[in-house]
């Protein structure tokens, strides 16, 4: 059972070391992995849980008990004369003693029921990393989206100034401004969405971790760049190691057998000890041996286990609810294993994706622009070779974008499945860009 529970509980310590050890290099509070670290500590589901866990404790301590003793006290309203005097009153303390091992499988369930909730705690954890991180990754793609816009619309402002200037020096048609002006006004439309929809996204942001709605986030600018360490096929089985579901599930079954252990034990009598003595007096008459003594009386009783249909029943049900937790078990196994792969086609899709805006498309469509603006200059292009070129740079740009945020929302899923880091989330995809234009300049230069 305490390994089931320090498998649990080693969760929120190895996604604490996660979002520390991922962007240890900055420090500033509106990070990833300061939002990580205050999510596991401000979080009110997860405080919950937690308030849970330290219940079932509680209750651990409570389990496999001996109940309480009972002191009983007589006062004889009428004495009863007896040889050696009248008996007054009596007093006597008894003890229940249950059947050999009830207690031992008692003070078990109750650490089940602990492992249980142990392992609640740790499912709540990845529940509330997934949910900081796929939401932190979809207010990264907001604000990266809106420096997109943000660019297009300056080359869209810079090219309706060409335009009217070409249209004032008879080069150009109204038509030509007309259109650069249409395209313009749709963007600014876009810019105004994605402004609108920075709200819900920080409130959300914001309950989870456990502050103030209207507190304030920066938009980030960059997608992180989410890239899986480990290998597909050692996912699934990482998580039958792992996951925080499958550890429940585990624990579900042994507690129904120790249910089942429990339950042969009711066959069995209960016993009860007592001890009583008997306040007498001196006797009136004579002087008989013992007069006045208080006689001790020592008792054992047990109650008699005749009604064998109901304790029959009892054990039914226990083993029911082993073959229910196990049936459990197998489905939370495949359930787990399909939204793994789900997930592993996901960032298989989102990496074909990346590779095709990054590497191919965006780098034509830039090129197709440069020539459009060149064309255009000299007078052999028309303003509508521009536009369409820069509507392609934009789409490819939002659509690179979106595969980096997908791709990272796959790597979150994942991690939350098998219960386990996954992948590095150390670098945006802006930087690596950067870095590999430098160091093929650099390679230029040398050759």
């Amino acid at each position: 059972m305490k390994r089931y529970i320090c498998a649990c509980l080693c969760c929120l310590p190895v996604l604490i070391l996660t979002s520390s050890s991922v962007l240890a290099a900055e420090k500033d509070k509106n990070t990833l992995a300061a939002y990580l670290e205050q999510a596991l500590v401000g979080n009110d589901s997860l405080l919950a849980a937690q308030a849970e866990l330290r219940a079932a404790s509680a209750r651990v301590r409570q389990a496999g008990v001996l109940p309480d003793p009972k002191l009983e006290v007589q006062y004889y309203l009428q004495p009863i004369e007896t040889r050696t005097g009248p008996q007054q009153a009596a007093i006597g303390i008894g003890q229940g003693l249950p059947w050999f091992g009830k207690l031992a499988l008692m003070r078990k369930m109750g650490d089940h029921d602990e492992a249980l909730a142990a392992a609640k705690v740790a499912a709540a954890e990845l529940e509330v990393v997934r949910q900081v991180k796929e939401t932190y990754i979809e207010y990264c793609f907001l604000g990266r989206s809106q420096q997109i816009l943000s660019d297009n619309l300056e080359l869209l402002h810079y090219l309706e100034g060409v335009a009217r200037d070409r249209y004032t020096g008879g080069k150009a048609t109204y038509f030509d401004v007309l259109k650069v002006q249409v395209e313009l006004a749709q963007t600014e439309d876009k810019v105004r969405t994605l402004a609108d929809q920075t709200m819900p996204l920080r409130v959300r942001l914001n309950n989870l971790l456990g502050t103030g709605p209207e507190r304030s986030r920066p938009l980030p600018e960059q997608l992180p760049r989410v890239v899986l360490k480990k290998k597909a096929e050692t996912i699934y089985p990482l998580a039958l190691k792992k996951a925080p579901l499958l550890l429940a599930a585990q624990e579900r079954i042994a507690k129904a057998r120790t249910g089942r252990e429990l339950a042969d034990k009711a066959f069995f009598p209960d016993f009860q000890i007592s001890l009583k003595t008997i306040f007498t007096g001196s006797a009136e008459y004579g002087d008989p041996p013992d007069s006045g003594s208080d006689p001790v009386i020592a008792g054992v009783s047990m109650n008699i286990p005749l009604f064998r249909e109901r304790r029959h029943a009892r054990v039914a049900e226990q083993e029911t609810a082993v073959s229910g937790a196990q049936a459990m078990e197998a489905e939370q196994q495949r359930g787990i294993q399909n939204k793994i792969e789900q997930g592993l086609y996901a960032y298989r899709d989102a990496e074909r994706r990346v590779a095709l805006y990054r590497d191919e498309l965006l780098p034509k469509v830039r090129q197709q622009l440069e020539v459009a603006v060149s064309g255009f200059q000299s007078g052999k292009n028309s303003i509508l070779e521009i536009i369409d070129a820069e509507k392609s740079l934009l789409t490819f740009d939002l659509a690179k974008s979106r595969a980096l945020a997908d791709r990272a929302l796959a790597v979150a899923g994942l991690e939350a499945q098998a219960g386990a880091v996954l992948a590095s989330w150390t670098q945006d995809e802006q930087k690596k860009t950067r870095e590999e234009k430098k160091s093929k300049t650099e390679s230029r230069s040398d050759s």
